[in-house]
């Protein structure tokens, strides 16, 4: 028996070392030697990491069946049956850990974690303050309770835990990646764009940290005598909105590279923006410093008050405006509408509203609608009723992406859409623009305003209570009776 717990012990160390491979064949070995209800508790917690939910379902009932009354295995029973979608049977599973044991701080966490996805947030704040209570050094506690705070739009207690849990952990990078878009989102620009720089060390950030052998740009040296590269990052709507910075760089740098998405280059190009951009994919000519795109606003001290080129910095070819404006009869109010982001609902999060919502406004008189949606979203055209009046245009973007989307917007009075790459091109435009969000939006709209400091064009519909669209569609249904009259 020596030798079983020797090597259990081993295991045990080797799995806190993250080399599960080993630990798991050492488990696998010793329950062939005798089904301990330790050993398949540790055993199910690594094929819950290694996402084999059903695998690890199994070992953990079965080490339930030896020792019902493991808190610990209850707690990671319910993340398992989380994972698998049973959230009832996950919610038992910790309520039931939690009356083995009043001290399992894990079994609140969790509870709390499961609470905040399923948008039952004070439910999930209770939770973590237990948890918090037990374990007062439980920083992923406080940082959790911080992000649903956020939610709860209580954006100073948020900051509060966020600064508590870098206290507790000051590696802890997620807490200050998150405290900046906190910060962002109430317009503190001067410490949020500092502490935004940290984004790169955030566990899931979108974009990979770009190394060069050339040095960073700190935004004071003299760019004079110097090839800047300014590389883009994140989606195709953060590269158009902050692709104005382009343009202040251009005028301190001796040369100034731009590397963006392949989706972008073309459009820039086309709109005079400049001849150095280039693809992702594209070998680069020689530089002799670099700045990451979203590093910009940090580096020109960027303030709600000195927002360079808010009133319009793209400028569509005049040749595709000129093509496409035939296409409108200017007897009408022509309106662009846009109604659905990524259908991933970890991208979209929200943002996406049903196109029926623009029934009434169809048939409204002197009123044309125009569809600008691609890719995403167009099945919802099959489902629209009879009486919704929508014009489809054809053929447009068969070049490259973005660019008849930009001179038809030129053309157009009025654009509608959700959160997307799409408000921030009309944005960029000048166009008018009404951008609808949903209640928790995204840090760079703010909060609390009916415009945009980054757009002087847009003005923006805010839900009252989110997820609900119904409410944002009647004001924006008199405001276009108000345009037409």
């Amino acid at each position: 028996m020596d030798d079983y717990n020797k090597l259990a012990l081993k295991a045990v160390s080797l799995q806190k070392q993250n080399k599960s491979h080993e630990a798991k064949k050492i488990y696998t070995d010793l329950l062939k030697i005798d089904r301990n209800p330790q050993i398949l508790r540790l055993l199910g917690s690594i094929e819950l990491d290694e996402k084999n939910y059903e695998e690890s379902l199994k070992l953990l009932n079965e080490s339930l069946q030896i020792n019902p009354n493991d808190s610990e295995c209850y707690s990671n029973k319910g993340i398992v049956n989380f994972k698998l979608k049973n959230t009832e049977e996950a919610i038992s599973d910790y309520k039931k850990a939690i009356s083995l044991d009043k001290n399992n701080y894990n079994a609140f966490f969790n509870l709390g974690n499961l609470y905040k996805e399923i948008n039952r947030l004070d439910e999930s704040i209770e939770n973590f303050n237990k948890a918090i209570s037990i374990n007062k050094n439980h920083y992923t506690a406080y940082h959790n309770r911080a992000v649903v705070k956020k939610l709860l739009l209580k954006f100073d207690d948020a900051i509060k835990d966020f600064d508590e849990a870098l206290r507790i952990n000051p590696k802890y990078s997620n807490s200050l990646f998150f405290k900046a878009i906190t910060q962002l989102k109430i317009g503190d620009y001067e410490n949020g764009w500092k502490n935004y720089e940290q984004r790169w060390e955030t566990t899931n950030f979108p974009s990979p940290k770009r190394e060069f052998k050339q040095p960073c740009w700190n935004g004071n040296d003299d760019l004079n005598n110097k090839i800047i590269l300014i590389h883009g990052e994140q989606g195709l709507g953060d590269n158009i909105h902050f692709v104005r910075y382009f343009n202040l760089i251009k005028s301190k740098a001796k040369k100034a590279i731009l590397q963006v998405d392949k989706k972008l280059v073309q459009l820039l190009k086309e709109c005079n923006f400049d001849n150095y951009i280039f693809s992702n994919d594209e070998k680069l000519p020689e530089f002799d410093i670099h700045c990451p795109l979203l590093s910009l606003p940090f580096k020109f001290s960027t303030t709600l008050q000195n927002i360079p080129f808010n009133n319009k910095y793209l400028f569509p070819n005049k040749d595709r405006i000129f093509k496409w404006k035939k296409t409108f009869d200017n007897q009408y109010l022509n309106i662009g509408i846009n109604w659905q982001a990524s259908p991933n609902p970890d991208l979209d999060k929200g943002r996406s509203f049903k196109l029926k919502y623009f029934n009434e406004i169809s048939i409204m008189d002197k009123i044309k609608l125009h569809s600008l949606q691609k890719i995403y979203g167009l099945n919802q055209i099959k489902e629209i009723s009879k009486q919704f009046q929508l014009n489809i245009i054809d053929n447009f973007d068969e070049e490259a992406p973005f660019v008849d989307t930009a001179a038809i917007i030129e053309n157009l009075d009025l654009i509608i859409t959700c959160d997307t790459s799409i408000a921030h091109l009309s944005g960029a435009i000048g166009k008018k623009t009404f951008l609808l969000l949903q209640k928790n939006c995204e840090w760079r709209w703010l909060q609390d305003i009916d415009y945009s400091p980054w757009y002087n064009s847009i003005k923006i519909y805010r839900q009252k209570t989110q997820d609900d669209w119904s409410t944002v569609f009647d004001e924006v249904k008199k405001d276009i009776k108000r345009m037409v009259n």
